[in-house]
């Protein structure tokens, strides 16, 4: 670390008065960031099937129910369905399902013959066919009823069948809430759960900026720019689930000798293997500013985990770049100038049933794959190595 940089740290921790502006936003607390369950979208299901219930023991008795019913009926074909028998329905006589025939919700009143199909997509996308299969699993199943089927993602996204399928919004999930809610004396631990609900959706699953706090940090980076950056650069600031199941699982395979994990703060390992085919820099100026002159690391997008295998092209040496060339031919790629040059990828799809589980099942069985992928790279290098 050189004196400026210590001095800025300095200058950042005696600045108390700056810091304080935040109190307002860290004495917040969240029942769902505590329990790390943000991110998971069957939970997510899990809480709206229980204020759905009118019958279960929130207090909202049907007012939850009613209102998002009457935000659906808005929207829907009248053509297809009558709005005044759905709307002046007898609410307590539904009842609430999770993953009925794999469906996520599903409302149902025997006594008014109706049913509400709730699809719910945060982070996920739709499988083939998946909302044709729902569509004719609830007709047979719910023979005679007037069914209403709804598509709830973050921003309304439209479904592939638009005409069967109402488009509906977390933002109109969390408008439906807070008008059950007003003029209802909840019991304490109730308002907690729905308030740290409505917070958790409004700033993970529609993004929403609280724009005071932006104005506070923003004043507070510029001025201790060189500090924060350092903090930022050597402290894990990733406390997500996801987080904690692949690190442990990188270090689990880590003792066991399968692979090298070096770095707690980053989703990436290295192998022996390939640490002996291609050794660090002497300095760190390869393309990702590092020592290293490859990679394996792991990103998550939606409801899949891929984890990719990449060489960096910038300052080798002529043995680096000979030996680079050769996994490149070996990988049946074309070999050229890079920055960087992606070999191998793979993706497996994460289950919302067992989230933590997928998820570990996921990232052991994608490296075995890669280490595989790996020995036949290795294998086919020494090939055209003796025949050239």
């Amino acid at each position: 670390m050189t004196n400026n940089e210590e001095k800025a740290l300095k200058d950042f921790l005696l600045d108390i008065e700056c810091l304080k502006q935040l109190d307002e936003w860290t004495d917040d607390f969240n029942l769902f960031d505590v329990l790390r369950i943000t991110n998971m979208e069957i939970r997510h299901s899990n809480i709206l099937a229980w204020i759905f219930d009118p019958n279960e023991n929130h207090g909202l008795g049907d007012s939850f129910i009613k209102s998002f019913v009457t935000k659906v009926v808005s929207k829907c074909d009248h053509n297809k369905h009558n709005a005044f028998d759905l709307l002046l329905q007898d609410f307590y006589t539904y009842q609430v399902y999770r993953e009925s025939n794999h469906m996520d919700i599903v409302l149902v009143s025997r006594e008014e013959k109706t049913a509400v199909i709730i699809e719910n997509k945060i982070w996920s996308s739709e499988s083939s066919h998946q909302l044709n299969d729902y569509l004719e699993k609830s007709k047979t199943e719910y023979k005679d009823y007037n069914i209403l089927y709804v598509f709830l993602t973050p921003y309304g996204r439209e479904a592939s069948d638009p005409d069967n399928w109402i488009a509906f919004s977390y933002g109109e999930i969390i408008e439906s809430l807070k008008n059950s809610i007003k003029g209802i004396n909840l019991r304490d631990e109730v308002s907690l759960v729905i308030q740290n609900y409505i917070d958790i959706v409004r700033k993970n699953i529609m993004k929403e900026k609280d724009e005071k706090l932006i104005g506070i940090c923003n004043e507070i980076y510029n001025k201790h720019r060189t500090a924060l950056r350092l903090i930022f650069e050597n402290v894990n600031i990733n406390n997500s689930i996801e987080h904690e199941i692949i690190c442990e699982t990188l270090r689990e395979l880590n003792d066991n000798g399968q692979i090298i994990f070096k770095d707690e703060n980053k989703w990436q390992f290295f192998t022996k293997a390939m640490d002996e085919y291609l050794p660090a820099l002497e300095t760190t100026n390869s393309s990702w500013g590092t020592n290293w002159v490859y990679y394996y690391w792991f990103e998550k997008y939606e409801d899949k985990l891929i984890i990719h295998f990449e060489l960096g092209g910038w300052n080798l040496t002529d043995e680096l770049t000979k030996r680079s060339n050769l996994l490149i031919e070996a990988s049946k790629k074309k070999v050229d100038e890079y920055r960087y040059k992606r070999l191998y990828y793979k993706s497996a799809k994460l289950t919302q049933d067992d989230y933590e589980e997928s998820l570990k099942n996921a990232t052991k069985s994608l490296i075995k794959s890669a280490l595989e992928n790996e020995k036949k790279l290795l294998s086919a290098v020494k090939e055209i190595d003796s025949e050239s």
